[in-house]
Protein backbone atom coordinates (compact mmCIF):
# COMPACT_ATOMS: atom_id res chain seq x y z
CA UNK A 1 0.00 0.00 0.00
CA UNK A 2 1.05 3.59 -0.67
CA UNK A 3 -0.61 6.90 0.18
CA UNK A 4 -0.82 9.98 -2.03
CA UNK A 5 -1.31 13.18 -0.05
CA UNK A 6 -2.82 16.22 -1.78
CA UNK A 7 -1.95 19.40 0.13
CA UNK A 8 -2.36 23.15 -0.37
CA UNK A 9 1.00 24.52 -1.64
CA UNK A 10 -0.21 28.09 -1.00
CA UNK A 11 -0.56 27.45 2.75
CA UNK A 12 2.64 27.71 4.78
CA UNK A 13 1.20 25.51 7.53
CA UNK A 14 0.33 22.80 4.98
CA UNK A 15 3.82 23.00 3.46
CA UNK A 16 5.40 22.69 6.93
CA UNK A 17 3.20 19.66 7.68
CA UNK A 18 4.32 18.10 4.40
CA UNK A 19 7.98 18.53 5.35
CA UNK A 20 7.29 17.11 8.81
CA UNK A 21 5.56 14.07 7.32
CA UNK A 22 8.46 13.54 4.89
CA UNK A 23 10.91 13.31 7.80
CA UNK A 24 8.93 10.77 9.84
CA UNK A 25 9.69 7.04 9.79
CA UNK A 26 6.84 5.32 7.96
CA UNK A 27 5.10 1.96 7.79
CA UNK A 28 3.42 3.09 4.57
CA UNK A 29 5.21 5.16 1.88
CA UNK A 30 3.73 8.56 1.06
CA UNK A 31 3.86 10.71 -2.07
CA UNK A 32 2.95 14.38 -1.88
CA UNK A 33 1.14 16.30 -4.59
CA UNK A 34 0.34 20.02 -4.56
CA UNK A 35 -3.43 20.34 -5.00
CA UNK A 36 -4.68 22.46 -7.86
CA UNK A 37 -1.80 21.77 -10.25
CA UNK A 38 -2.09 20.30 -13.74
CA UNK A 39 0.04 17.32 -12.77
CA UNK A 40 -2.15 16.50 -9.76
CA UNK A 41 -5.30 16.94 -11.89
CA UNK A 42 -3.81 14.49 -14.41
CA UNK A 43 -3.00 11.94 -11.69
CA UNK A 44 -6.33 12.32 -9.88
CA UNK A 45 -8.89 13.59 -12.40
CA UNK A 46 -11.81 12.55 -10.21
CA UNK A 47 -10.55 14.87 -7.45
CA UNK A 48 -9.77 17.88 -9.60
CA UNK A 49 -11.58 21.00 -8.51
CA UNK A 50 -11.24 24.58 -9.61
CA UNK A 51 -10.28 27.16 -7.04
CA UNK A 52 -8.17 26.90 -3.93
CA UNK A 53 -7.83 23.56 -2.12
CA UNK A 54 -9.93 23.69 1.03
CA UNK A 55 -9.24 20.28 2.53
CA UNK A 56 -6.53 17.69 2.93
CA UNK A 57 -7.09 14.65 0.72
CA UNK A 58 -5.34 11.29 0.90
CA UNK A 59 -5.72 8.58 -1.74
CA UNK A 60 -4.50 5.06 -1.06
CA UNK A 61 -3.08 2.81 -3.75
CA UNK A 62 -6.31 0.78 -3.73
CA UNK A 63 -8.40 3.82 -4.69
CA UNK A 64 -9.74 4.74 -1.25
CA UNK A 65 -10.20 8.50 -0.81
CA UNK A 66 -9.98 10.15 2.61
CA UNK A 67 -10.86 13.78 3.26
CA UNK A 68 -10.43 16.16 6.16
CA UNK A 69 -10.14 14.43 9.52
CA UNK A 70 -10.00 10.97 7.95
CA UNK A 71 -7.11 12.14 5.75
CA UNK A 72 -5.16 13.36 8.79
CA UNK A 73 -5.82 10.09 10.58
CA UNK A 74 -4.55 8.15 7.54
CA UNK A 75 -1.36 10.24 7.53
CA UNK A 76 -0.81 9.50 11.22
CA UNK A 77 -1.66 5.81 10.69
CA UNK A 78 1.10 5.57 8.07
CA UNK A 79 3.75 6.79 10.52
CA UNK A 80 5.66 4.42 12.77
CA UNK A 81 5.50 6.64 15.84
CA UNK A 82 1.87 7.73 15.44
CA UNK A 83 -0.10 4.69 14.30
CA UNK A 84 -1.26 3.95 17.84
CA UNK A 85 -2.51 7.55 18.16
CA UNK A 86 -4.34 7.29 14.85
CA UNK A 87 -6.07 4.11 16.01
CA UNK A 88 -7.10 5.76 19.29
CA UNK A 89 -8.34 8.95 17.64
CA UNK A 90 -10.33 6.98 15.06
CA UNK A 91 -12.26 5.15 17.79
CA UNK A 92 -15.94 6.19 18.02
CA UNK A 93 -15.45 7.75 21.47
CA UNK A 94 -12.59 10.03 20.39
CA UNK A 95 -13.30 10.71 16.73
CA UNK A 96 -15.63 13.66 17.46
CA UNK A 97 -12.78 15.31 19.41
CA UNK A 98 -10.31 14.57 16.61
CA UNK A 99 -12.79 16.06 14.12
CA UNK A 100 -13.21 19.19 16.25
CA UNK A 101 -9.45 19.63 16.71
CA UNK A 102 -8.72 19.08 13.03
CA UNK A 103 -11.54 21.43 12.06
CA UNK A 104 -10.18 24.16 14.31
CA UNK A 105 -6.65 23.83 12.92
CA UNK A 106 -7.89 23.57 9.36
CA UNK A 107 -10.08 26.66 9.66
CA UNK A 108 -7.20 28.63 11.17
CA UNK A 109 -4.37 27.31 9.00
CA UNK A 110 -3.87 30.60 7.10
CA UNK A 111 -3.76 32.53 10.37
CA UNK A 112 -1.33 29.99 11.87
CA UNK A 113 0.86 30.37 8.76
CA UNK A 114 0.85 34.15 9.23
CA UNK A 115 1.58 34.06 12.98
CA UNK A 116 4.57 31.77 12.54
CA UNK A 117 5.65 33.26 9.20
CA UNK A 118 5.37 29.94 7.41
CA UNK A 119 5.94 30.59 3.72
CA UNK A 120 3.99 28.98 0.89
CA UNK A 121 5.92 26.54 -1.26
CA UNK A 122 6.48 28.98 -4.14
CA UNK A 123 8.12 31.51 -1.81
CA UNK A 124 10.46 28.85 -0.44
CA UNK A 125 11.44 27.75 -3.94
CA UNK A 126 12.01 31.35 -5.07
CA UNK A 127 14.10 32.05 -1.98
CA UNK A 128 16.32 29.07 -2.73
CA UNK A 129 16.52 29.94 -6.40
CA UNK A 130 17.62 33.54 -5.88
CA UNK A 131 19.38 33.26 -2.55
CA UNK A 132 23.09 33.45 -2.05
CA UNK A 133 24.85 30.10 -1.96
CA UNK A 134 26.19 29.15 1.47
CA UNK A 135 29.74 30.25 2.13
CA UNK A 136 32.30 28.25 3.99
CA UNK A 137 33.60 29.82 7.15
CA UNK A 138 37.22 30.90 6.99
CA UNK A 139 39.43 29.63 9.81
Amino acid sequence: MKLSVLYDPQCGFCVKCRWWLLEQPKFVPMDFHPAGTRETARLFPELHTTGKPEELIVVDSEGGVYRGTDAWLMCLWALEEYREWADRLAAPALKPFARAAFGMVSAGRKKISSWFRMAPEEELVEGLRHGEPPRCATP
